[in-house]
């Protein structure tokens, strides 16, 4: 695994820990948008996905590793956090321009 990513899975595991029942209540109201857009034809495997989630976030959660915040930043207490931290660096790429049709030739 690159630098990168693993500082995005250590992110992620700390907001996990910090949030379980925040992600939880995520998870669940997804499956509730998925189930209410297919009219509850995958509810079976939506409810599976959803308790798998859970089970994980649990196991997850549980796991005592001491996380601190950034030092020179806002603390849990004041509400307006970082959750997890300082977010991973992202190394300079390129930036996309997925959806732009500004190199499409043609009539606008």
């Amino acid at each position: 695994m690159n630098d990168f990513q693993e500082q995005a899975k250590n992110f992620l595991r700390n907001v996990v820990k910090q949030n379980p029942d925040k992600i939880k209540s995520g998870v669940e109201k997804a499956g509730d948008v998925v189930d209410k857009q297919t009219g509850g034809k995958y509810a079976d495997k939506v409810d599976a996905v959803q308790e798998k989630a859970g089970s994980y976030i649990d196991s997850h959660a549980d796991e005592t590793e001491p996380t601190e915040p950034p030092a020179d930043g806002p603390t849990e207490e004041t509400g307006d956090a970082v959750v997890g931290g300082t977010p991973p660096e992202v190394a300079e790429q390129p930036s996309s321009s997925a959806g732009s049709d500004t190199d499409r030739p043609g009539p606008r």
